[in-house]
């Protein structure tokens, strides 16, 4: 994933430099290489939290004073009458649309948008798909625009009961294969391989001036691996695969928003959301003895309650509550690593470590097998 270097600084109150930036980067564990004004990141797969600027600050929180965006479009929104069937409810338990229309296209972009496509030499679509691509950069959450006079017959997602063949936006045509999760319209055609790319059938032209954008959740399991299967370069599959927030629908609307109301005159807005299940709230019990053990190392409760909340988690007494956003963070043993990333493992002195074992006294026969047993 590509970051622009100066989209991150000019978050960041301290403005570091790059180096300086790139070194805070290694410690959080992002691998990286710098080009230019350029940060190429190499996350690792549990860390889909961390695809976006968004992310990213929310690391970063841990040496920086933050300046979060909070530029929000602040109006209501008027209900939405979508006729939206659901019948994946388990690959799809939370999903939102907006209908929007506007009253032009711009002929230019300003601000974060333009900013996004200059920096980063990207190539433009339409006005709509662009705010889309540059709102999964900024946020870390995919959406989708469809040109609204193509779904006035409404929307269904479901697994696709025969192999069907399907035009993507990008003029390929590809099979689909039974079983795969599609969205499709009341004349049952598949105009949306879910997760991973749209149909050319309902996708945004240059003068498109109306849409319905749908945000989505979906269950990591039910995306993984399609877009290989397909060939299809996504980057929304490539979220959706490592997990995205299923909590951040409202916030990535009245940014999406927020960005049409900077280019062009809004005339009307409307909004639904569709939710299927509860998400499940998890609670970690702070064991600051057992987080010692397993670095090897004293820190304290203060400095570790400091260090987690930092880096997003809700502290109270010795319970730690997981954001909605950290998928990754299951026990203990993953909050003692967000403490040592905080603290830094080249900062973590060594020990000597004495093995005591009769079952191996004769180390210097010892092999490669069995002394990775004994370490484990």
């Amino acid at each position: 994933m590509k970051i622009s270097y100066k989209h991150l600084v000019e978050h960041l109150k301290n403005k570091p430099d790059i180096n300086d930036l790139s070194e805070k980067l290694f410690q959080l564990g992002h691998e990286h290489e710098i080009l230019g004004d350029v940060i190429n990141l190499e996350l690792t797969p549990n860390r889909g939290d961390c695809l976006s600027i968004k992310g990213l600050l929310r690391d970063l929180n841990l040496f920086y004073e933050i300046n979060e965006v909070t530029n929000l479009y602040e109006k209501n929104a008027d209900n939405l009458d979508f006729k939206f069937i659901n019948n994946a409810t388990d690959a799809c338990p939370k999903i939102s649309f907006f209908k929007v229309e506007i009253e032009s296209i711009p002929r230019k972009y300003k601000g974060e948008l333009d900013s996004y496509f200059l920096d980063l030499d990207i190539k433009k679509n339409n006005f709509f798909t662009d705010i889309s691509n540059y709102i999964s950069y900024e946020t870390g959450q995919p959406t989708h625009c469809y040109e609204a006079k193509k779904l006035e017959s409404g929307l269904r997602l479901d697994y696709a009961d025969q192999k069907q063949g399907f035009e993507t936006l990008l003029g390929e045509t590809i099979e689909i294969a039974e079983g795969d999760l599609v969205f499709l319209n009341n004349k049952d055609e598949i105009v949306n391989l879910a997760g991973i790319m749209g149909g050319s059938s309902t996708s945004c032209k240059k003068n498109t001036k109306t849409v319905i954008v749908e945000c989505a959740y979906f269950n990591p399991h039910k995306i993984m691996g399609k877009a290989v299967q397909y060939s299809i370069n996504s980057d929304a599959a490539h979220k959706f695969e490592r997990n995205v927030d299923p909590n951040c629908h409202e916030y990535t609307f009245k940014r999406f928003i927020r960005i049409i109301d900077q280019h062009t005159k809004i005339k009307n807005i409307q909004f639904c959301s569709y939710k299927y299940s509860e998400n499940d709230e998890n609670i970690i019990k702070l064991d600051i003895k057992k987080i010692e053990n397993i670095l090897g190392i004293n820190i304290g409760e203060k400095d570790c309650k400091k260090y987690l909340r930092k880096l997003g988690f809700f502290v109270k007494d010795l319970l730690i509550k997981i954001p909605s956003h950290r998928h990754d963070i299951k026990n203990s043993n993953d909050i003692a690593e967000e403490v040592a990333r905080a603290i830094g493992y080249n900062n973590i002195k060594p020990k000597k470590y004495k093995v005591i074992s009769n079952k191996f006294e004769k180390l210097n026969n010892i092999n490669e097998k069995k002394l990775s047993t004994l370490l484990i």
